[in-house]
């Protein structure tokens, strides 16, 4: 087991007393996995992602990562968040160098070169290298953080709502970049995401973890995800088995919403051939 989450809770103090975000979260995760996590805002994903990355201590319970205790954050872990945490005054090619220079210090300065050289060139930003980040899209500026990610190497990538701010096209081409990289590493990184797109989440994961509403949030499901890779979005609309994760994911979010909500989130139909 590459990832271990054992009875977690996690608790604030506030000024009208003690606040539980999450309680009793157990939850596995392979090696070479993709796991997202939904649920409806105030749920709890990014809470036990931040546990995760060692940003937040738990309250109660444990995290392991590769039966290592998580004490904080650490190089094994690399986070991308939905506002590209780019730094504005470098440019694409400086904002991964500076992250592989940081993290790779057993590193020569030729290899680190050579590192960012690499990742630059499979997300297909070689051309626009001497950019600063307001002067490339937002689906590049997420290019440059998802290979500043994997540039350092971690065992293990957190993505926090990382294409949620993009357009369906753009995000759309994100995920087979994403999909790229983990198979060129062969699949040796774990992925977990935090992602309110159930077609993103069916897509892209090995499992879908759902969550009950908060305070006081835990796993209210754990869905597998068996359809067969490499993936194609146009052919996976039509399996069966696509249409009953689908509907099972949306029966689960759609239980304490009201009507107009539910029609929202049932979206376009999709027709099973």
């Amino acid at each position: 087991m590459y990832l271990d989450i054992n009875n977690l809770e996690i608790s604030f103090s506030t000024p009208k007393g003690r606040f539980t975000a999450v309680k009793n979260v157990n939850l596995q995760i392979e090696k070479g996995e993709i796991v997202s996590i939904i649920g409806h805002s105030g749920c709890g994903k990014s809470t036990i992602m931040n546990a995760v990355g060692g940003m937040l201590a738990p309250s109660k319970g444990t995290v392991t990562v590769n039966g290592v205790p998580v004490k904080g954050p650490g190089p094994d872990r690399g986070i991308v968040f939905q506002n590209y945490s780019l730094l504005p005054w470098l440019t694409v090619y400086q904002n991964i160098f500076e992250a592989v220079d940081a993290a790779l210090k057993n590193k020569t300065k030729e290899e680190k070169k050579e590192i960012t050289e690499k990742y630059i060139q499979m997300v297909g930003l070689a051309t626009h290298r001497e950019k600063l980040p307001k002067q490339i899209s937002g689906g590049m500026k997420q290019r440059v953080a998802i290979a500043r990610a994997f540039a350092i190497n971690p065992d293990m990538l957190l993505l926090d709502e990382p294409f949620g701010a993009l357009d369906a096209l753009t995000k759309g081409s994100m995920h087979i970049e994403l999909l790229k990289l983990w198979n060129l590493e062969n699949r040796s990184k774990t992925i977990m995401m935090v992602t309110h797109d159930i077609e993103e989440a069916i897509f892209l994961s090995d499992k879908i973890v759902v969550m009950s509403d908060g305070p006081a949030a835990t796993i209210r499901e754990i869905e597998e995800v068996h359809l067969p890779r490499p993936r194609n979005k146009k052919d996976i609309v039509g399996m069966p088995e696509y249409k009953i994760i689908r509907e099972r994911l949306l029966s689960l979010l759609m239980d304490k919403v009201s009507i107009d909500e539910k029609e929202f989130y049932k979206g376009p139909k999709v027709e099973v051939a």
